[in-house]
Formats: structure tokens, sequence, C-alpha cells
């Protein structure tokens, strides 16, 4: 009787071992389909890439693509400031001046506003030049040039020409200054 039972046990022990032999093909095959289908779509995601990649170059080739990507890298540089801004900035500037002290024969008298997108330009009469060009910040006197530095969005800011009027003592004088069209990084529409 105990050598049935002894050949019982290897029975079962083969059985057992048999049964994990069958698991483990199992298990290899089950991997090995599962790699080869993996391996499928990494290739089939390979050739999709080199598709678009290769089409992605002939993209860069074309002139317009070229351009495209400078104005993207210009626009992300610059930060415009609304032209309300300036408007307001323009109008406190001007509400100041009219708060110079009359008491005096200095006038200033203005004339001919014209801001457009690259450009300011403005008429006017003065009394004395010293208006145009003279500051002394100790004693609160400020010249129009000097005012108008004092904006942030213009620079250049010249006096074309002045002119005396006839026997008034007056001086006719033309003011001009380039707009910065993006007061943030400086660059300008010339």
């Amino acid at each position: 009787m105990s050598a049935g039972r002894f050949h019982s046990r290897r029975k079962i022990y083969f059985q057992v071992l048999l049964v994990i032999l069958g698991l483990s093909f199992a298990a290899f095959g089950y991997l090995k389909v599962d790699m080869f289908l993996t391996n499928q779509t990494i290739a089939d995601k390979r050739t999709v890439l080199s598709g678009q990649t290769a089409q992605l170059e002939s993209y860069k080739l074309l002139t317009g693509y070229n351009k495209l990507q400078a104005v993207k890298i210009l626009e992300e540089k610059q930060t415009t400031m609304p032209w309300s801004d300036h408007i307001s900035k323009m109008i406190a500037m001007l509400e100041d001046m009219k708060q110079i002290d009359t008491s005096t024969t200095d006038t200033i008298v203005l004339s001919d506003f014209n801001v457009s997108m690259d450009k300011i330009t403005l008429k006017g009469q003065v009394s004395n030049l010293l208006l145009l060009y003279y500051s002394n910040p100790a004693k609160g006197i400020h010249s129009l040039i000097d005012r108008f530095s004092s904006l942030d969005f213009v620079k250049n800011i010249r006096i074309q020409t002045y002119d005396r009027v006839g026997d008034n003592n007056y001086y006719e004088f033309v003011l001009e200054a380039n707009v910065i069209n993006d007061a943030g990084t400086g660059s300008t529409a010339e």
C-alpha cells in the first residue's frame, strides 16, 4: 500500500507541474501576442509621426510660415498701451498747461493739434521762445518740450519751425514728435 501512495503522490506532483507548465506556456503565449500587438501599435505611431514630421518640415520651408513665426514672436514681445491711456495723458498735460500763470505777458496759444498712429503735430504761438525751451523745476517752470517729454509714448520731440509773426512779438511754431506704438518695449513706427 505504501507503494500505491508513493505512486499517487508522484502522479499529483506530476499533474501540478503539468498544470504549472501549461499556465506558463499560456502566459508566455499571451505575453508574446501582447508584445507583438504593442510593437505593431508602436510601428503604426512611428509611421504617423514620421509623416507628420515630414509635413511639418515642408511647412517650415514655406515663406508664409516663417513670416507667421516672426509675427508670433513680435506679438509675444509687445505689450501695447491702449490709445485711451494716451489720450487721457495728453488731456492731463494740456489741462496742466492751462494752469500757467497768466498774470505775466508770457502766453502760449495752441492750435492744429493732430495725432496719428505714428506722429503728433502741434501748431501754436508763443510770446517768448523761452516758453518752448526753458525749464526750471525749482520755480515750477516747464517748457513745452519738457511737458511733451513727460509723455511715455512719444520720442524725438522737435520744434520743426518757428517764425516771428509781424510786429506782434509772437512766434509761430510747429512741434512734432514720433509716437511709440508700444510703450512697454520701445517699438516705434517711424
